[in-house]
């Protein structure tokens, strides 16, 4: 019974559907359309009211959403917190610890770098750069106060930093600079320095010193070292010229300096290169005396004996004589004298040429003593004057400690200079005494030679 209402609601659905769209086909066509346009605009409406709804409620929705969220974040970790042992939590808390003084650190490492470089572009700076960087450097100093927090010393460490890299691209551009420099006297003059990058060139406002300069360790003031005056009046006046760069901040200038001063070395060697010097002189000396000395002997001719025998074997004693005084060699004189005693036999005769001989060895090695003394002198007098600069370095030492390099230079240098002329001065005379020694010698044997052979031609003319 109650399906039956149902059932013919079911069948009158067609008629009626059928009925409505008759009625619709009857309506005017202009009708139609206005009642489409009617019911899209109504539609378009409710649409634009919708999305401004939407619109308006949409950031109320995301903020409650991003707190749902990281509400639920946090709830998740204290629920994992919550849940992890004793021993888990000990190994999170020691890694956040780590975490903690690692950053801790960074940090001091990041403050202390700024902090050396603030410090060393505070020793760079040219004298009229302290005015122009005067907050820069009040930064460096006063960043460590102890009212300070870490956020305001990380500013003014940054800050250093910034008026660092304003003062780099200023020098890289190109200034002058209205300062004070040291003249290579000592005197302070008043100038203009024109930099670009690590080159700085002066003029004196007198024009009467002009070059490159040098900053050296433990002065507040830059030294000048004299040199093309004209191209650097020409730059600092906006001209053009060509200026030689010192990419070694100085060092090759001082360097060229020291090569070219060849008496520096002297000075610098101290008291006790002077009788290394000495000695080396009066050695070159008898050196020379010698070597002119054996240059002029001659070695005689091989029948010169022959010669002279002939003669005493004919009687002629005064031409003997004159045939032995005509060479250029010790033998002549030592033959000479023999043949004063050729009447009283060939035994007396001998007697007679090794007592010359002695005569012509000392006259011959007269002056080679000294250079050999000199060959061992000049390095026990190099190692004293080593001895005396390491004392003396040693000294500096006690007094200023070995920060700085530059107050030990006076005497390593005299410890190593000393050392190095002793054996400039001992090598070629050790060379020289071993080769007129050996000449020398040579002179010697062939004069006892020829002397013995004279000896031996006087025994057999007796024996015929």
């Amino acid at each position: 019974m109650k399906t039956f209402p149902l059932i013919a609601a079911l069948a009158l659905f067609p008629l009626l559907a059928s009925a409505e769209k008759k009625k619709e086909v009857a309506l005017p066509k202009s009708q139609v359309v206005e009642s489409i346009q009617k019911d899209l605009a109504d539609a378009q409406q409710r649409l634009t009211q919708q999305r401004e709804k939407i619109a308006a409620e949409k950031p109320k929705l995301a903020k409650s959403f991003d707190q749902m969220r990281a509400d639920l974040i946090e709830k998740r970790r204290l629920v994992r917190i919550a849940r992890m042992a004793k021993a888990d939590r000990d190994a999170m808390l020691k890694a956040l610890e780590k975490k903690h003084y690692v950053a801790a650190q960074n940090d001091q490492f990041i403050d202390s770098q700024l902090r050396d470089y603030g410090l060393m572009m505070e020793t760079f700076f040219l004298p009229g750069e302290e005015k122009l960087y005067s907050e820069a450097v009040e930064g460096i100093h006063h960043a460590d106060s102890a009212g300070s927090l870490p956020v305001q010393r990380l500013k003014k460490r940054l800050a250093i930093l910034e008026t660092g890299m304003d003062r780099l691209e200023a020098q890289l551009g190109g200034r002058t600079l209205k300062a004070e420099a040291v003249a290579p006297n000592g005197e302070v003059k008043p100038g203009t320095f024109a930099i670009a990058g690590p080159a700085v060139w002066f003029v004196s406002d007198d024009q009467k010193l002009a070059g490159a300069v040098v900053r050296e360790k433990a002065t507040q003031m830059p030294r000048v070292r004299p040199g093309e005056r004209e191209s650097i009046q020409a730059v600092i006046a906006g001209g053009e010229a060509p200026l030689k760069i010192d990419l070694t901040g100085g060092k090759a200038l001082a360097l060229a300096s020291l090569e070219s001063d060849r008496l520096d070395i002297f000075r610098k060697g101290g008291f006790w290169i002077w009788p290394i010097l000495g000695i080396a002189l009066i050695s070159a000396i008898a050196g020379v005396l010698k070597l002119i000395q054996i240059v002029r002997i001659r070695t005689p001719e091989n029948n010169w004996v022959a010669g002279i025998l002939e003669s005493i074997r004919e009687g002629d004693l005064e031409s003997a004589k004159a045939k032995a005084s005509q060479v250029v060699h010790p033998v002549g004189s030592v033959v000479l004298q023999c043949l004063d005693y050729v009447k009283v036999g060939p035994d007396v005769v001998e007697e007679v040429l090794y007592e010359q001989l002695i005569g012509v060895q000392n006259k011959l090695q007269s002056g080679l003593p000294f250079i050999a003394i000199t060959a061992a002198t000049a390095p026990l007098l190099g190692l004293l004057g080593t001895v005396a600069g390491m004392i003396r370095t040693f000294n500096v030492i006690t007094v200023s400690g070995t920060g700085d390099a530059k107050p030990l230079a006076g005497g390593i240098s005299e410890a190593l200079i000393t050392t190095l002329f002793g054996l400039v001065v001992a090598i070629p005379a050790l060379i020289i005494h071993a080769l007129l020694s050996r000449r020398c010698q040579g002179i010697i044997q062939n004069t006892e030679k020829l002397g013995l052979t004279l000896v031996n031609g006087l025994r057999k003319i007796k024996n015929h």
